[in-house]
This record gives C-alpha cells, sequence and structure tokens, in this order.
C-alpha cells in the first residue's frame, strides 16, 4: 500500500516541498516522514510501526529514494528503522540522507520497508 503525504519539518534546513510517498507491507507501516534540504542533500525522517505490535529488533531496512521531475532515481538510501520501543508504543524512528549536488533536482522522495 503506498501512501502520499504531506510533509512537516525538521529542526534545520528548509522543508521539501515535494512529495513523500510512503509505502507498507504486511511487517512495517511507515507512519509518518519529514524531509528538509541541506546543501548536499535531504535529511528525511519519520516514524515506523510494526503490524502486529511487539517490541524488539526485526531485521529489515527501508529503501528511500529521490526522484527527479522525468521519474529517474537520482539520490538512495537503505537505512535501518532501529529498535521498536516498548508495546505501547510500537514505533521505531528513522533517519536517511540522500546526498546529492543539485538539491532542486529532487522533486519527490519515496520510502519502502524492505524485509529479508
Amino acid at each position: 500500500m503506498a501512501l502520499s503525504i504531506t510533509v512537516s519539518g525538521c529542526a534545520t534546513g528548509q522543508k521539501f516541498r515535494g512529495p513523500i510517498t510512503i509505502a507498507s507491507n504486511s511487517e512495517i507501516i511507515v507512519v509518518s516522514a519529514s524531509a528538509r534540504q541541506k546543501p548536499d542533500g535531504i535529511l528525511v525522517g519519520g516514524d515506523v510501526h510494526r503490524s502486529n505490535g511487539y517490541a524488539g529488533a526485526i531485521p529489515g531496512h527501508l529503501h528511500v529514494i529521490g526522484w527527479d521531475g522525468a521519474g529517474n532515481a537520482v539520490a538512495t538510501a537503505d537505512v535501518p528503522w532501529g529498535e521498536f520501543m516498548s508495546r505501547r508504543f510500537r514505533l521505531a524512528y528513522f533517519k536517511a540522507f540522500l546526498p546529492t549536488n543539485n538539491v532542486a533536482a529532487i522533486s519527490k522522495i519515496s520510502i519502502e520497508p524492505v524485509n529479508p
């Protein structure tokens, strides 16, 4: 399932104005994401939720892609989602950096979980 969200901001850098498309699978749900432009790339962060609600570690990572207006991947990052907190919160946090010499070339970002 893919979902396009409006971004909210981090503490520093100009807010990324393009869409962020998040996808989920049967084990991992990307709950929220935001992005900020930096001089040498885009910093993306957010929360993921484990569908079964358990705490602890689960193998896998998030595949984060920065796309240009023509649909070409211009920056990618594979990042872990960290350890899921207590069952009460069921969230893990992620941070990814999409390095690029031309931040303006990235018009949209996609995030999807990858489990082994």
